[in-house]
């Protein structure tokens, strides 16, 4: 079976023995894929400085359903980023984004997060100074966004508005506190509610005869 070929991006890379070692790649056509680059480690190898992290090329990868590593043939380099290891503030921004796209992208095909990741390296290897913490963090909500993990504002029921998609998510608001509600609509109190119910967050009266202070 001839070897597939996908752009793709270095997200990390270990050592597998004195001369492969094992990288972890985003590919824009079979998502996130663990390969072997076997020989990558060897004086004279085919492979030279391509697999550095965060560098982007052309893989050739030989893919086989049945296992988890895959056999990587060739790395085609097209860009190596450089940029980036010149100031720690970039490093550090690229280095989230992929652990992002490392830690909730999926091992499918999944354009949208591979270009913006390819982007947005790209965009802060040539950003000025000053605007690189402000736009990691942009790059990082739009990446999560597009993964499908960014937060719902108003799902919880703080306040007095915006309830809705609480209650619609079993949350609801009784005397300032939130209720959880299962599934047949009854209402279950958090344990220090029940505690005082019963009794037992207030202080007991005294039993008995009152004791003697003459």
């Amino acid at each position: 079976m001839p070897p597939v070929s996908t752009p793709a991006i270095v997200l990390g890379a270990i050592r597998f023995s004195e001369t492969s070692k094992i990288v972890r790649l985003a590919t824009r056509d079979l998502g996130i894929q663990s390969a072997i680059a076997r020989g990558a480690l060897r004086p004279k190898s085919s492979f030279g400085a391509s697999l550095q992290a965060l560098s982007e090329g052309q893989a050739q990868l030989y893919l086989k359903e049945s296992r988890e590593l895959q056999t990587l043939a060739a790395f085609d380099l097209t860009h190596l980023r450089v940029g980036l290891a010149a100031e720690l503030p970039r490093y550090a921004a690229a280095s989230a984004l992929a652990e992002v796209a490392l830690r909730f992208a999926p091992a499918a095909a999944h354009p949208a997060s591979y270009d913006l990741l390819s982007g947005g390296l790209t965009l802060l290897e040539t950003a000025p100074a000053e605007a690189v913490d402000v736009l990691g963090l942009r790059l990082l909500w739009r990446l999560i966004s597009i993964l499908g993990f960014a937060p719902v504002p108003g799902s919880l029921c703080s306040g007095r508005r915006g309830h809705r998609a609480g209650r619609s998510a079993g949350l609801q608001r009784r005397r300032g506190r939130c209720a959880l509600r299962d599934l047949r609509g009854r209402t279950r109190r958090h344990p220090t509610q029940r505690r005082r119910s019963r009794g037992l967050g207030r202080p007991r009266p005294t039993r008995g005869r009152p004791a003697d202070t003459g």
